[in-house]
C-alpha cells in the first residue's frame, strides 16, 4: 500500500494519515497545482469552491479537518495507491532523483470550473501573483463564508463587467475569465467527462484564454486526466536536460513527446519533475528571471 487511506478512517470529521510515504502537504501545495491555500502555525489552510479545509501537523501524522471529509478524502485523492504509481515512474532513470524529492505528492481532484478560472489567470504570470489575483476575485465576487470566501460561481462572475474583473488585477485575462464564464454557464464543461482526452483538450482550447499548457492542466488537475504532460519554462528545461536535445522543439511538441514516453503516468511524472527542478533551481540567477514568468 503506498498511503491508500480507506474511507472507513474518517472519524468525527477528522482525516489521520498516519504513513506519509505517499503525503507530504508541502509537496502537494507547492507543486503548481493549487492556488487557494495558505501556511498556518500547525500547517495549512486549503480553499476549494465555499469549502475549507486545515492540514495540521500531529507529530508523524497529518490529519485533515473540515466539515466535509468526504470531500476532502476525494480532493487529495487519498484512494488511490501512489506507492504503485512512483514504482511504475521508477524505472526511467531520469525519474528517480525527482520522485524521491517530491514522494509526498498526490495531484488533487479540483472544482472544474474553478480549475479552468485559475489557470486562465494562471498564463503568463508567476503562483504569488496568481494566488493574490484569485484572493481579490473570491472577495470581490464569492459568497462570504464567515472567516473566508468562496470561489466565485461561474454565474457571478458573468455576470461582471470587463471593468470589475480588472479591478481585480487580472489585466487582459479579463475578458477571457468573463467569455469563460459564460461558456461555463451556458454548458461549456458539461460534455467534457465523455471526450476521450485529445476531444477534450481540443474542446478546451476552442475558448479565449485557453492554449495547449492551460488546458492539459485543466484536464489534469480538474479532470484527472493522465495522459496530458503541461509543459512550461520549468518542464522545457528538463526536457533538453534529460529526454532530448532539440533546440527548436516547440512546448507542445514536447508535451507530445513526453506524453509518447509515458502514457497514462504522464501526469503524474510532470508533478515530480516540475517540482524537482521548481525547487532546486528557482534560486539561480537565470532561474529568476524564469520564475517572474514561470506559468507561461
Amino acid at each position: 500500500m503506498g498511503n491508500r487511506i480507506p474511507m472507513n478512517g474518517i472519524s468525527n470529521n477528522l482525516i489521520t494519515i498516519s504513513d506519509l510515504s505517499s503525503f507530504d502537504p508541502t509537496h502537494i501545495l507547492e507543486s503548481g497545482q493549487v492556488f487557494r491555500y495558505y501556511r498556518t502555525e500547525s500547517g495549512y489552510k486549503i480553499f476549494s469552491q465555499n469549502l475549507f479545509c486545515s492540514l495540521i501537523y500531529d507529530n508523524a501524522r497529518v490529519i485533515i479537518d473540515s466539515n466535509r471529509p468526504e470531500y476532502f478524502y476525494n480532493y487529495f485523492d487519498l484512494g488511490r495507491d501512489y506507492g504503485s504509481i512512483k514504482q511504475k515512474l521508477s524505472v526511467y532513470p531520469n525519474l528517480t532523483e525527482a520522485i524521491e524529492f517530491g514522494k509526498g505528492i498526490r495531484i488533487l481532484n479540483q472544482d472544474p470550473a474553478e480549475t479552468v478560472i485559475s489557470f486562465i489567470i494562471s498564463a503568463n504570470n508567476n503562483i504569488p501573483r496568481i494566488k493574490k489575483i484569485i484572493e481579490r476575485l473570491c472577495v470581490m465576487f464569492g459568497e462570504d463564508m464567515g472567516g473566508y470566501y468562496a470561489f466565485p460561481t461561474a454565474e457571478r462572475l458573468a455576470e461582471a463587467s470587463i471593468e470589475q474583473l480588472r479591478e481585480a488585477g487580472t489585466g487582459y485575462r479579463a475578458e477571457y475569465i468573463k467569455s469563460a464564464a459564460l461558456a461555463i454557464k451556458d454548458g461549456f464543461l458539461q460534455s467534457l467527462s465523455g471526450m476521450d482526452t485529445p476531444t477534450a483538450r481540443k474542446h478546451l482550447m476552442s475558448q479565449k484564454g485557453i492554449g495547449g499548457k492551460v488546458a492539459d492542466c485543466i484536464l489534469l488537475f480538474g479532470y484527472h486526466r493522465e495522459d496530458v504532460f503541461p509543459t512550461d519554462v520549468w518542464i522545457s528545461r528538463v526536457y533538453q536536460k534529460f529526454f532530448a536535445e532539440c533546440e527548436t522543439c516547440s512546448r507542445e511538441q514536447m508535451s507530445k513527446r513526453l506524453v509518447g514516453l509515458f502514457g497514462n503516468l504522464s501526469g503524474y511524472a510532470q508533478q515530480y519533475l516540475f517540482y524537482h527542478i521548481r525547487q532546486t533551481q528557482k534560486n539561480t540567477k537565470q532561474s529568476k528571471t524564469e520564475e517572474q514568468n514561470e506559468q507561461t
